[in-house]
């Protein structure tokens, strides 16, 4: 075990210099160098005013921190939170979400490397580590582990991630089993994590924190110009905007669709795409900052003669508030082999769902399209799919109330982790070693 963790550190390291200058050119110039010293370690003292106890959580991006919204407002009352993540949309959405909470700070992740996870680990006074859904990092779990207890909440495992687990079971069962308690989304991915190794008593279905959201009103400057229907597809990726396109383009009232890419590096790309692949006279194409920013009035009241519009959507952390303003929402990153996005923020709201063929990664969605709560269709039936829920009043409200029952039937898992954590941490608080005493013996 050690020396396989050795081994991967070395792979980490050696790696580093090829991954490491994309990266930062990835960032703004004016954050890179906040970036580069919290991913080796160098971390600001997070100074919080309650003298409440520490955890640290990490969440990999946007998806992740906005899944466990609940959990983190639920244990902000009882703990101080050092948030990390990966991307700059998590972070972004992180410190929106908890900008005027005193007991919240945010961090980029450190790097999977022993030396510096214990220099993460020595800047801060932790009672636990919370790793959320699939983020299972050697160095991170073993060492932290060595301290305190680790946690791996909302935890899924894919059937891919399974696979790659159990063909390598001699590094990551004992790895798995270094976690205190592993809360999983459902029975499926519970049997996964113990055909992998993990001792029973370690695992526990608390079901998936993604239902557990609550999502701020918010009034879009604007938009409310829009001529219904309005269509929302939401955290699109490469490939799928000309397929929405396409089928939006055959509606033939006048009507709106708010395209929102996931990445924001794609913005500027699907604006593009968007006025080369449309070029008709009927449809007006513009970006969100632009109506904000020049309120194209005469464009508008042109469009409002009969018009089509697409906007881009060209801000980030608004889409599930935005959802509230829509007819239907299409679902990204199930048009293509990707594995789909979160439909739940637009069912929160009461929308009806449209989602395409591949939604592996969120496997509830299979339990909502059997019992007629969450319409799949294939790229070639979308447009039908629309006319269907557009047209036919009696069956978008039988799928809007199907799908919010089903949604509120599941709600409630962030308290039963937020208890589990509690209780292992009362169990463990005798044992908690201080972090400057010299490593324990192998």
């Amino acid at each position: 075990m050690w020396l396989l963790l050795k081994f991967y550190s070395l792979i980490h390291l050696l790696l580093l210099p090829l991954i490491f200058p994309l990266e930062l050119r990835k960032r703004d110039p004016k954050i890179r160098l906040v970036w580069l010293k919290e991913k080796f370690g160098f971390i600001s003292s997070p100074n919080f005013r309650d003298n409440k106890q520490t955890i640290w959580v990490h969440a990999v991006s946007l998806g992740e921190v906005r899944a466990i919204t609940k959990f983190l407002e639920l244990a902000t009352q009882e703990f101080n939170i050092c948030l990390t993540t990966t991307t700059e949309t998590g972070r972004t959405f992180a410190e929106m979400l908890m900008r005027k909470n005193p007991n919240f700070k945010v961090y980029y992740s450190p790097f999977d490397l022993e030396f510096v996870i214990k220099r993460f680990l020595k800047r801060l006074n932790l009672a636990a580590l919370v790793l959320v859904e699939t983020e299972i990092w050697p160095n991170m779990i073993c060492v932290s582990s060595n301290y305190i207890p680790v946690f791996l909440i909302n935890a899924r495992l894919s059937d891919k991630s399974f696979i790659k687990y159990k063909a390598l079971s001699f590094l990551f069962k004992p790895i798995l089993n270094k976690i205190s308690a592993i809360c999983t989304q459902n029975e499926n991915y519970l049997h996964k994590f113990k055909s992998l190794g993990v001792i029973p008593y370690k695992l526990y279905l608390t079901g998936n924190l993604k239902f557990d959201i609550t999502i701020p009103f918010i009034k879009f400057e604007g938009l409310e110009i829009l001529k219904k229907p309005i269509i929302i597809a939401g955290s699109t990726h490469e490939g799928e905007e000309k397929i929405i396109l396409t089928s939006f383009l055959q509606i033939k009232e006048a009507s709106s669709l708010l395209l929102v890419p996931r990445h924001p590096e794609r913005f500027e790309r699907v604006y593009k795409l968007c006025q080369e692949f449309i070029g008709a006279e009927d449809v007006i194409v513009f970006k969100y900052s632009e109506l904000l920013k020049n309120k194209p009035q005469q464009m508008l009241k042109e469009w409002q003669e009969g018009k089509k519009m697409v906007v881009i959507i060209d801000k980030i952390g608004i889409l599930a508030s935005l959802y509230r303003i829509a007819d239907v929402a299409i679902i990204g990153g199930s048009f293509i082999p990707h594995g789909g996005q979160n439909p739940l923020e637009a069912i929160y709201w009461k929308v009806p769902v449209i989602v395409g063929p591949y939604m592996d990664n969120f496997p509830f969605v299979t339990e909502f399209v059997k019992e007629g709560a969450i319409l799949q269709t294939t790229p070639e039936g979308l447009t039908e799919a629309i006319h269907l829920v557009l047209k036919d009043k009696e069956y978008r409200e039988r799928l809007v109330e199907k799908a919010y029952v089903m949604f509120m039937r599941l709600t409630g898992g962030s308290k039963k982790t937020l208890e589990i954590i509690n209780s292992s941490l009362k169990s463990n608080r005798k044992k908690t070693k201080n972090l400057f005493l010299p490593k324990p013996d192998r």
